[in-house]
């Protein structure tokens, strides 16, 4: 079996063969089949991706096939011969090899004997080679080989003239078994012609055609053809019969006439090269005309014909008449096969009858136009977007194909022409190099539709176009046609760039269409990049981004106010107020504005940039639709969005102020990032001072009372010049505000009135006492309500002092100290300052209830209770105390309320309640 013969020169054949002789090609056994799906499809991701399957391959079965021709009826004279041209064509898909049996009939040819016709291919057996008998193998015969030869029959003596009958000649093929393959069934295994032979006494004249080559170029020639006639029959024609002989050549399409017609009997040119008009010729009694139609004629459309008439030969007698033929331009490698057509005066009437022209074919001559190969190989030189009025033969103004832009990572598609610009079908490998890509590109060869991997279909193991019929030949649906008739076929190249790359080129590829009939025919295309642009991506509030593909028509412009485009922007563009200690919220987009899909890392900062640096207790948390905290987006499709949230948490001790916080979105993959500017306005404006707190006391007539105040600065601000006033709403009353110039709690000699407070930082706070005067003739009983009021820009606070006259007063002082080990004793003095105790540590209270009137005070109780979060500590005899009088019942652990009931005390007595809590644990 052949494997992986060469099939275009073989398909050419079959061509010929099939237009000549009505056979029928075959795929060629050993052929192998190739075939590989490709298919597109989108990932869980949304990402576009191709794949390819398994390479299947078909082995081609062996099939035996034959044809051969052709039957022929020929006159015969008594103990004469006759010739009979005959050709064998193996039209199977495998080398074969045949024997031919010949079967006499019982009268008329009395034996027969077959002789190669091989060189020349000119109807007369071949001198010196052996004849071939019953047992002679023919061939071996490639796929659509031929094979020529002549059958010579010799006619019985006693034949009687009018006698018919015929002998058959069967080839068989002896291809039953190739390579140990069983041959297909399918196929023709014999064929069988059936040459006939009527008895006369007349005249035969025999003819036969013979070329000076049997193969040639296209264009090429002149080439000699040359027709030589005979009287092999018993009885002479009149010579003066002008017509008794009549021989037509329709040329084959693509051989044409060349004049230098010229005839043996006379000895001289009729007419000389390149004279494709008629003439004569006369040589004694002998006389011969020509007439030509030469093509495109009305009689004549495509192929040129020479018709010969000239005067019949005496018994034995031969004579030639030759002429030139060119080989025309453009021509596909074809055999062109031609035989002439004659009649004679075979009734010897004195003309050739009507019913005598045109009734003997000649032997059949082959011409073998060669192959010429050629390939170009371009950017097609189409109408745009279409197929139409494509140029296969321009090699130099549509030499590249050209890209302007692709963005990293995208699939870029190059669509090339390979067009055959040869005479022969041919297949077109192809193959290319990548040394001007950036590194990490990939490439994929796909037939013309872009799904389709391109496959090997010739044995080179390059992917190849498949046959691609010659110039002039109708191409398959899926090819296309050019302007002059060329066949191409559209090679996809995608170059998969890498998503980590951008840069200006141009960038390219050269890819190569080589013959696969002869590698020396090799032809070149330019895939060129222009340059890749950088992957790009748009970070912004509220709205997506709009691309080509959207048009919601929200953010397509800076001046939508959302941070279109690449930043970071000069100015915020997006400013939240929110109070120290909360969070706000941020809406954000982020639109991958490239081809290729990408993921992005989430970054912040309070500078553009430095990731993750923010103001000391400033926190940004990115979160998804669900509020699950994320700290990336995976992936992100080409014009598509993802929204996501950045929380701002604002320390609680901020003060006003706006701070920026720029937010980025990057890529590790591609490299391309966005950066967005906005802002957050912490808002101090609900917090302001506080003044606390309202307080009463009982003074004797002409004395004064001193109270104590606290102001603080709740807000994260300083505040400046606070002023501070004062009013009575008692007549001869008056008051005093002093700050604690010594910080010792108490007023002293050092403490400064004041009527203002020039600073009070961000939560600083100041205590205050309010001296407080009464009239000297007040009467007893009445009560004197100071106010003072402290106004600042966010707001003003008051406290209300109630001082009543009465020469009955108490005070109540209430001190602490701490108890570590809960013993029920002070560790230290007791005091009226700020102490530090531990859960689960105790505190002990001491409230001293002082007489600071002229007159005894009756009913005196001291009350209090244990503060939240704690318990009453009780040990008996230890705590609580109470230095005259009585205490309610508690008990250890519990809550509520303690009451000491001192009775009366005396002026400038006092009564002191003693009792312990402990912290919760």
């Amino acid at each position: 079996m052949n494997f992986f013969y060469r099939l275009l020169p073989k398909f050419l054949i079959t061509v010929a063969l099939l237009f000549s002789f009505g056979a029928m090609a075959l795929t060629e056994s050993g052929m192998v089949i190739k075939n590989q799906a490709g298919a597109t499809y989108r990932d869980s991701a949304g990402i576009e991706r191709s794949t390819t399957s398994n390479l299947v391959e078909t082995i081609v079965q062996p099939v035996v096939a034959m044809t051969l021709t052709s039957d022929q009826s020929k006159l015969g004279a008594p103990d004469g011969k006759v010739i009979f041209t005959h050709v064998l064509t193996n039209t199977g898909n495998v080398t074969d090899t045949y024997k031919l049996d010949l079967t006499l009939p019982a009268t008329v040819i009395s034996s027969a004997t077959i002789y190669p016709d091989m060189n020349p291919k000119d109807g007369i057996a071949d001198v010196g080679d052996p004849i071939i008998s019953g047992t002679t193998l023919i061939g071996p015969l490639a796929p659509n080989e031929t094979y020529s030869f002549v059958i010579v029959a010799d006619i019985y003596s006693t034949a009687t003239v009018g006698d018919v009958d015929s002998l058959t000649i069967k080839a068989t093929s002896q291809g039953d078994v190739v390579d140990g393959i069983p041959v297909s069934s399918t196929g023709v295994g014999n064929a069988t012609n059936t040459d006939t032979v009527t008895v006369t006494d007349l005249p035969i004249i025999e003819i036969t055609k013979a070329m000076n080559a049997d193969n040639g170029a296209s264009p090429s020639g002149p080439y000699v053809v040359t027709f030589t006639y005979s009287n092999v029959g018993l009885t002479n024609m009149d010579v003066a019969n002008t017509n008794g002989v009549i021989l037509k050549d329709i040329l084959p399409e693509g051989m044409k006439f060349n004049g230098a017609v010229n005839w043996s009997i006379s000895g001289t040119e009729l007419t000389p090269t390149t004279n494709t008009g008629g003439g004569n010729g006369t040589d004694g009694n002998s006389d011969l005309t020509f007439t030509t139609c030469i093509a495109p004629n009305t009689g004549c459309s495509v192929r040129d014909e020479v018709e010969f008439t000239m005067d019949g030969l005496a018994s034995g007698e031969s004579a030639t008449i030759s002429f030139e033929v060119m080989i025309a331009n453009g021509l596909s490698a074809d055999t062109l096969y031609n035989n002439g057509i004659y009649g004679f005066d075979a009734d010897n009437s004195g003309q050739v009858d009507s019913g005598e022209k045109e009734t003997t074919n000649t032997n059949i001559v082959p011409f073998r136009v060669n192959m010429n190969f050629g390939v170009i190989a371009n950017n097609g030189g189409c109408d745009v977007g279409t197929d139409n009025n494509c140029d296969g033969n321009d090699d130099t103004n549509h030499e590249t194909v050209n890209v302007p832009t692709a963005k990293q990572g995208e699939r870029v598609a190059f669509t090339n022409y390979i067009w055959n610009i040869g005479n022969s079908a041919d297949t077109f490998n192809i193959t290319y190099d990548t040394s001007s890509f950036p590194t990490g590109t990939s490439f994929f060869l796909y037939k013309s539709d872009g799904i389709t991997p391109l496959v090997d279909t010739d044995g080179t193991s390059d992917p190849d176009t498949g046959i691609i019929p010659a110039t002039g030949e109708t191409c398959r649906a899926y090819q296309v046609t050019d302007s002059s008739n060329n066949c191409g076929y559209k090679v996809v190249l995608i170059a998969t760039l890498p998503p980590n790359f951008s840069g200006t080129g141009p960038f390219k590829v050269f890819k190569h269409a080589t013959s696969s009939n002869d590698t020396s025919i090799t032809n070149k295309v330019i895939d060129e990049l222009g340059a890749i642009e950088a992957s790009t991506v748009d970070l912004t509030n509220n709205f997506r981004a709009e691309t080509a593909t959207t048009t919601e028509d929200n953010c397509d412009d800076s001046s939508d106010n959302c941070g279109f485009g690449a930043g970071a922007e000069p100015t915020p563009v997006t400013t939240n107020v929110v109070v120290p200690g909360q969070t706000t919220r941020f809406t954000l987009y982020v639109t991958n504005t490239s081809a290729v899909a990408d993921g992005y890392q989430l970054e912040y900062s309070s500078t553009d940039f430095n990731a993750g640096v923010l103001p000391a207790g400033w926190t940004v948390e990115f979160k998804n639709i669900s509020n699950a905290k994320i700290s990336d987006i995976a992936v992100v499709l080409p014009d598509a969005t993802q929204v996501f949230y950045a929380d701002v948490t604002v320390p609680i001790t901020s003060p006003t102020v706006t701070q920026s916080i720029y937010f980025k979105v990057s890529s590790a993959t591609t490299g391309v990032s966005d950066v967005k500017h906005d802002a957050v306005t912490t808002d101090n404006s609900g917090l302001c001072i506080g003044l606390v707190s309202d307080s009463s006391m009982t003074i004797p007539v002409g004395s004064s009372g001193v109270y104590k105040h606290t102001i603080t600065n709740t807000s994260n601000d300083a505040i400046n010049n606070i002023p501070l006033t004062i009013t009575n709403n008692i007549t001869g009353f008056s008051a005093i505000i002093y700050e604690d110039t010594d910080s010792d709690l108490n007023l002293s000699a050092a403490d400064v009135a004041i009527t203002s407070i020039a600073t009070l930082a961000a939560k600083e706070s100041k205590l205050l006492f309010v001296k407080v005067f009464s009239a000297p003739n007040s009467a007893e009983g009445i009560t004197n309500i100071t106010t003072v009021t402290a106004t600042v820009p966010c707001g003003t606070v008051t406290v209300q002092d109630s001082t009543t006259i009465s020469n009955t007063n108490m005070s109540v002082t209430k001190e602490q100290a701490l108890d570590a080990g809960c013993d029920g004793s002070a560790d230290g003095p007791f005091s009226t300052n700020n102490i530090s105790a531990a859960p689960d540590e105790c505190v002990i209270y001491q409230l001293k209830a002082q007489n600071i009137g002229i007159k005894n005070a009756v009913n005196v109780k001291i009350t209090d209770a244990a503060p939240t979060f704690t318990t009453f500590l009780v040990i008996p005899g230890t705590i609580p105390t109470i230095t005259t009088g009585t205490i309610n019942p508690i008990t250890n652990g519990g809550q509520g309320a303690i009451v000491g009931t001192a009775g009366t005390v005396t002026p400038g007595n006092s009564e002191t309640l003693i009792f312990g809590i402990r912290i919760d644990k």
